[in-house]
């Protein structure tokens, strides 16, 4: 989950993160004035952003009320948090209501701190404490033995005090330092002892920690898979510049921990169009729509990736990547496209993989182009990495356009795909929702349909998403129905969802096993079943758009059938054992790593000699006439935003 949901442009994003009240100003106001509520922000003061909100109305009822206020508090504190700024600690909010019957000036409805920690300003707190202990550590060695006796000996009772409690505070203080830096950047590294790279099939790969997340303190993780984006034509003519747009009305893809998309189109200038039926492409300033909307990581194993050939391709990786969007399936070489995104996320590592099944443009050597979809690649891929990460998911751009149920070859690619170790199946390319089938406790979602396709004149359509929850080794799945409207959808209830979810439960009643939204599913037990046979290196047929006017060739690659396992079990079934079954009370607005971690028995005990260290510095400097004032400047204040979940 990352971005900042606004219609601010680029420049004012990137003031507000330096702490610009003004810009903060201009981004709150976006939303909350059309609802009737004026935010006026002063500079920041010491860390703490003041924040006044003012009424114009107040609801009637004293619960909506109430609501309102925690629902604001939540608001502001999440999108501030989303800023990442260094310049800002935590906010003051005071929300006042003018009575426009009343001369007397507006009542103060409440005034609350919290504290917010964000990755940035935590990292500058971890640098500061750090550049501290080294400048006390080298004054240390600094001294000698001689010295020490001579302060001893001069100083008498009072510096000996002195020096004795500045000692053990600097010792806790150290302490306290060391805590925080284990469960900073190299936490995963250094407490699980797990190396922070994956040996992929190709290469060895660096694991990326994945901190922006709405609930740190929350253990389940949330995935979130959408269908084909193309942010061209029909969508790039109705949005022009208003980023947000797309994204607008879809919160729980913000709020999940890692979103993904197929994202079918370039984001280039490039003009070296591929000859084609279909070639889309849309300016690169609108990765701004993928960042505003939270996504995280897009597939690019799809038809539409090489439309604009290498320099297309290159564009659109480099785009994303500066937006700190990361992408799987295409590369500008066999080993880029081949490679997998491994991201850990609250302790947990998934892989991703991206595959497109036609051998069009298909990445060869130093040649630019798709990771092909090819049986003895995908077990090759899968089989490198499954002892290394919890779980694997794998995106596959396949099928026929437009075609309600999946071929049976691809019924049995995606069951041989699990059988050699993913976790989870999702497909795209048909633009249109198909069924979903549960294949040995593991989900199958052949068609995801489109999401937000601005190559299509229609703007209007329905579709779902597919959001996965990990915790403890289970995996909960479900879709969630959406309504999409000039390309902008929504998350839908009552009786539109209901049809949408019955679609699908009926599309998917041909499976042996149909996915029943939502579902929890057991974690893998034991190894992964090895293949009966030698596995030959062929692919899975191309996709009807781009093989119009061929003859017919063998349709289907030859795979052994494996015979059906125990089904997912409804939701309902297992809920007495299902870590799923209660929500997290945590609603502490605070980032991974605030809580200092346990330390090892022999390092608190070797805490006595670091303070002995430390009494040679203090008795030293206290001998030549350094002032107690001067000491405790080197301390650091403790913030002044107490630490509260937004409720009164």
């Amino acid at each position: 989950m990352i971005g900042y949901s606004t219609t601010a442009q680029p420049s004012m994003l990137n003031l507000a993160r330096e702490g610009n009240f003004r810009a903060i100003a201009y981004l709150i106001n976006s939303y909350l004035a059309p609802q009737g509520i004026y935010a006026r922000v002063q500079p920041v003061n010491g860390g703490c952003l003041p924040i006044r909100l003012e009424f114009q109305t107040l609801p009637d009822r004293q619960d909506l009320y109430v609501q309102l206020r925690e629902s604001l508090i939540k608001f502001i504190c999440h999108h501030i948090w989303r800023l990442n700024s260094e310049a800002i600690d935590g906010v003051r909010i005071v929300a006042t209501w003018a009575n426009p019957l009343a001369r007397e000036q507006p009542n103060i409805l409440w005034n609350q701190s919290i504290r917010i920690v964000t990755p940035a300003n935590q990292q500058r707190r971890l640098k500061y404490l750090k550049y501290l202990q080294a400048g006390v550590k080298k004054a240390a060695e600094w001294l000698n033995f001689k010295l020490l006796r001579v302060c001893l000996l001069a100083g008498g009772v009072a510096v000996a005090s002195f020096a004795i409690g500045f000692a053990l505070s600097y010792a806790d203080l150290r302490h306290k330092a060391l805590d925080h830096s284990s469960s900073s950047g190299d936490r995963a590294a250094n407490e699980s002892g797990r190396p922070m790279t994956v040996s992929a099939a190709l290469e060895t790969i660096p694991v990326t920690r994945h901190d922006a997340v709405l609930d740190p303190t929350d253990p389940t993780v949330t995935l979130m898979f959408g269908g084909d984006v193309t942010l061209s034509d029909g969508f790039e003519d109705l949005i022009g510049n208003d980023y947000a747009w797309g994204f607008d009305q879809m919160p729980e893809y913000r709020d999940a921990d890692v979103a993904m998309v197929n994202l079918e189109g370039t984001l280039t200038k490039a003009d070296t169009i591929r000859p084609k039926a279909f070639n889309f492409k849309s300016d690169p300033a609108m990765v701004e729509v993928l960042e505003h909307g939270g996504v995280d990581l897009v597939n690019l194993a799809n038809n539409h990736a090489m439309d604009y050939n290498g320099p297309g391709l290159q564009e659109t990786l480099e785009t994303l990547a500066g937006a700190g969007i990361h992408a799987v399936g295409a590369g500008m070489n066999l080993t880029e496209a081949r490679r997998p995104k491994i991201v850990e996320v609250k302790g947990q590592r998934i892989a991703y993989f991206g595959y497109y099944t036609g051998d069009f443009h298909a990445a060869v050597g130093e040649t630019p182009g798709t990771n092909r979809g090819l049986k003895e690649r995908i077990a090759e891929d899968l089989q490198a990495v499954r002892d290394e990460v919890e779980w694997i998911v794998v995106n596959f751009h396949w099928g026929v356009e437009l075609a309600n149920y999946p071929d049976v070859w691809q019924t049995q690619l995606a069951r041989y795909t699990i059988d050699r170790g993913a976790d989870a199946i999702v497909g795209h390319h048909p633009h249109v929702l198909q069924g979903a089938e549960i294949y040995k406790d593991r989900p199958i979602a052949y068609s995801l349909g489109n999401f937000i396709f601005g190559g299509n004149a229609r703007s209007d359509y329905d579709t779902a998403v597919l959001k996965i929850a990990l915790r403890e080794g289970q995996m909960k799945v479900e879709f969630l129905p959406v309504e999409v409207q000039k390309y902008q959808p929504r998350v839908v209830t009552g009786e539109r969802s209901d049809r949408i979810l019955q679609q699908i439960e009926m599309l998917s009643g041909s499976f042996e096993q149909p996915m029943v939204s939502p579902m929890i599913l057991e974690g893998r037990h034991g190894t992964t079943t090895a293949a009966a046979s030698p596995v030959q290196e062929s692919a899975a047929p191309k996709s009807e758009e781009e093989v119009a006017g061929e003859a017919p060739g063998d349709r289907t690659a030859s795979l052994e059938e494996n015979p059906p396992s125990e089904a997912g079990r409804a939701e309902g079934e297992s809920f007495d054992v299902s870590p799923f079954t209660a929500a997290s009370e945590a609603e502490e607005l605070t980032a991974a790593g605030d809580r200092p971690s346990d330390r090892e028995a022999a390092e608190a005990s070797g805490r006595g000699s670091q303070a002995g260290l430390v009494v040679a510095t203090a008795l030293a400097v206290g001998a030549l006439g350094v002032t107690t004032t001067a000491i405790r400047q080197k301390k650091i204040e403790p913030s002044a935003f107490a630490k509260t979940n937004g409720r009164s």
